[in-house]
């Protein structure tokens, strides 16, 4: 298995040196089967990471995006004996008097769940059963182990990697995906993702059914929406929707504090007049209120090119500095934001940026924090469907409006000049 991993690496980074060639193309694809199986094979966490990397076809090969996708939702099922162990176990009643019709095979197979179409009993109603796999906590526990050994032999290996909190953010991804096996975390998540865009008919959440909801199962209504391959097809607005998942996004990330962070494809569906409806609401992040105001500020100094004040925000709230040469320091990033800011917001890719943000702090010894994981996490797969859909929208134009309103009520900050 680490073979296969080393493989795969050393094939991506050649084809990521050579370019869009034919050739490239075949050994993108090649590569990007090696990585599936790979993903697959190590469980959930791993998958979760390829089905982020999915959704950046606009940073990485097509061709291996194309066959990372297969992590979205065409995970291998498990047996329909042990989904129907989990649901009569979990919800303490034989399947058929819950359900009048139940798929044995599923519509989609995940990292932590697969789910069936069913027809409830007492109403008649089509709905989505999610049935949690029978294996998953201890796969998910031993992927955790992995990953945080991976992160801290990187961090002894290569130190400037401790400066981007590198085990820090596996930790708090692995803390994420762990809370993601209780489905009952997903109904409260639900909840309040519901109830913070109870005043947005644009954004929807499926509707539960608690009574066929516990730790294993969860059951919701039916969402029969278009996915993103079908909506030219469907003549939904597609300029619309992007404006939707942005605002969608930038809410939860810079007023709400408490964010989707598995926004891949997969986990979205689209209805007529531009309708956005999130599903798989297990894995979250959420952010104080400092670090939510803290994360307004730095995007809106960048995306206004306050280069002084993009600064002093990282060196400021780092856990850890060690700058040598301050004025160094925040001339690099001066220069930076300034290079942004010539280029164009409607041609940022906010995500790309934030990685040549991270090259400067470890270069001036700045250790970045690592609450936003999740956040990060969503800001890149938002950022993704805008470039795939209407690739020249700018995220950061329909990200300060938000901005403005998350400092609005913030305390004022200083900003500017050396450290005292």
């Amino acid at each position: 298995m680490l073979r296969a991993a080393v493989a795969a690496t050393a094939v991506l980074l050649r084809e990521l040196a050579r370019g869009g060639t034919a050739r490239g193309d075949r050994v993108a694809r090649a590569a990007g089967r090696a990585l599936v199986r790979l993903c697959t094979e190590l469980g959930a966490t791993f998958i979760k990471v390829g089905q982020i990397a999915s959704t950046r076809a606009d940073l990485l090969p097509r061709a291996l995006v194309a066959e990372l996708l297969a992590l979205q939702d065409r995970v291998p099922p498990f047996p329909f004996d042990d989904a129907r162990r989990t649901i009569e176990e979990g919800l303490g009643r034989p399947l058929e008097s819950l359900f009048a019709e139940f798929a044995r095979e599923p519509i989609a197979a995940a990292s932590v769940a697969q789910v069936h179409r069913a027809v409830l009993r007492a109403t008649g109603e089509p709905v989505a059963v999610k049935v949690r796999r029978p294996d998953i906590a201890d796969k998910v526990a031993l992927d955790r182990s992995i990953l945080l050994f991976v992160g801290r032999a990187l961090e002894r290996v290569v130190p400037t990697l401790r400066l981007v909190s590198l085990e820090g953010a596996l930790r708090a991804f692995c803390d994420a995906v762990a809370q993601q096996i209780d489905l009952s975390n997903e109904a409260r998540h639900n909840a309040r993702f519901s109830a913070n865009f109870a005043d947005d008919p644009d954004v929807r959440f499926p509707r539960l059914v608690p009574e066929a909801c516990c730790d294993t199962v969860l059951t919701m209504e039916f969402v029969d929406g278009v996915h993103e391959d079908r909506l030219a097809e469907e003549g939904i607005d597609v300029r619309a929707l992007v404006a939707t998942g942005m605002r969608c996004v930038c809410r939860m990330i810079f007023l709400h504090g408490f964010v989707h962070a598995d926004l891949h494809p997969g986990n979205l569906r689209f209805l007529p007049r531009a309708t956005l409806v999130l599903l798989d609401l297990g894995l979250v992040g959420e952010l104080t209120d400092d670090d939510r105001v803290m994360s307004a500020r730095t995007l809106y100094a960048l995306a206004t090119g306050d280069g002084v004040t993009v600064a002093r925000l990282f060196y400021d709230n780092s856990p850890h500095v060690a700058v040598r040469d301050y004025a160094a320091f925040e001339r690099d990033i001066v220069e930076f934001v300034d290079a942004v800011r010539r280029q164009g917001l409607a041609r940022l890719q906010v995500t790309a940026e934030i990685g040549r943000i991270f090259d400067i702090l470890r270069r001036h010894g700045v250790q970045a924090r690592s609450h936003m994981t999740m956040a990060n996490l969503a800001m890149m797969t938002a950022e993704g469907l805008g470039k795939r859909l209407a690739p020249d929208m700018s995220l950061t134009d329909e990200a300060v409006p938000y901005l403005a309103e998350a400092l609005s009520s913030a305390p004022a900050v200083a900003a500017g000049g050396a450290p005292s």
